[in-house]
């Protein structure tokens, strides 16, 4: 063999070694880079919530899915109604696959609504995916003098919100501004666990929240009648609640339908977990496979059950398209 041809099928040969590796090398650099790593999630609420709720539970069994089985913590950030966390998460947050985060489901439509207030793009976003949509239901202080939605038409329901950015603003805004019922709204507080404090001691009467979350924080109250459902916000009925009246079917027009189904969308969105724009592509493909094998982990299905939280995977694919609609 002559010394070019050599040096030719040396070449080849080394480029089919290259080649055949590929695969495993870029395993091998995800690993790398999340071995001995501590991976943040950001929770756009309060820790007493289903927020709170949700996140802790995803981490404490996503890590064993991850390349390198990383550390990973929570990191809580409430304000605005969710706003405060996902300014942070577009502008602040290392974009190295490190942060994650659990931003309000309506961050979406809030963004279209407020297109100049709000410092965040959720179009650049990589979803990883979505543990459960969120139906969000309009809960009633036993004391109130609102028994049914029926009655808001005559008497008006106070409610707690965290910030105008969030859905327990929203949805009471929809029924105040689109459905003519009457509503008041106070706001300021920092999650849905502060919220529920102020129904107890009466400075509210009413909450828009996570029908999820209701049942598997507050259903002690659900039983004993302390609270009641009058109303849920979302595009089809709760399966296990289809007694309960879903805003979009009291639409008076098209014009009001519209609106209400462009807010109930956050509702598809739901709990989705995401990464900031820029985190390179073999790491946003890591972790939406070990988000999708978590979801499927016996370990964690027994923990969600115990927990008496929903379930409802979608994949980051899925949740991304819903977003960019």
């Amino acid at each position: 063999m002559s010394k070019f041809r050599f040096i030719t099928a040396l070449c080849a040969g080394a480029a089919l070694l290259t080649a055949g590796s590929a695969t495993p090398a870029r395993a091998d650099a995800v690993t790398d880079f999340y071995n001995g790593k501590t991976v943040t999630i950001l929770v756009a609420f309060g820790a007493g919530g289903g927020y709170g709720l949700y996140s802790r539970t995803l981490s404490q069994h996503m890590g064993r899915y991850i390349p390198g089985k990383p550390t990973i913590v929570l990191q809580f950030m409430s304000g605005a109604g969710g706003a405060k966390a996902a300014n942070y998460f577009y502008n602040v947050a290392p974009r190295d696959g490190s942060y994650m985060a659990l931003l309000s489901n309506s961050a979406a439509v809030a963004q279209v609504l407020r297109p100049k207030k709000l410092k965040y793009d959720v179009s650049k976003f990589n979803y990883i995916g979505r543990m459960v949509s969120m139906r969000s239901s309009i809960i009633i202080w036993h004391t109130a003098p609102v028994k049914t939605l029926a009655d808001a038409r005559s008497e008006t329901i106070i409610f707690g919100s965290t910030g105008k950015s969030g859905q327990d603003y929203m949805n009471p805004m929809l029924m105040k501004n689109v459905l003519g019922y009457k509503v008041k709204m106070v706001m300021g507080y920092k999650g849905s666990r502060s919220i529920n404090n102020a129904m107890e001691k009466g400075e509210v009467q009413a909450m828009a929240n996570s029908w999820g979350s209701v049942k598997a924080r507050l259903g002690q109250w659900l039983d004993k009648k302390l609270i009641t459902p009058i109303a849920m916000v979302g595009l089809t009925p709760a399966p296990d609640r289809p007694d309960i009246p879903l805003l979009l079917n009291l639409a008076k027009n098209k014009k009001d339908r519209a609106v209400l189904e462009l807010m109930a969308s956050s509702t598809a969105i739901g709990r989705a977990f995401a990464l900031p724009e820029g985190v390179p592509a073999d790491r946003v493909a890591a972790l939406r496979a070990a988000f999708k094998a978590t979801m499927e982990d016996p370990k964690f299905l027994a923990d969600a059950k115990k927990r008496k939280m929903d379930l409802d995977y979608m994949s980051g694919e899925e949740v991304q398209k819903i977003v960019l609609k």
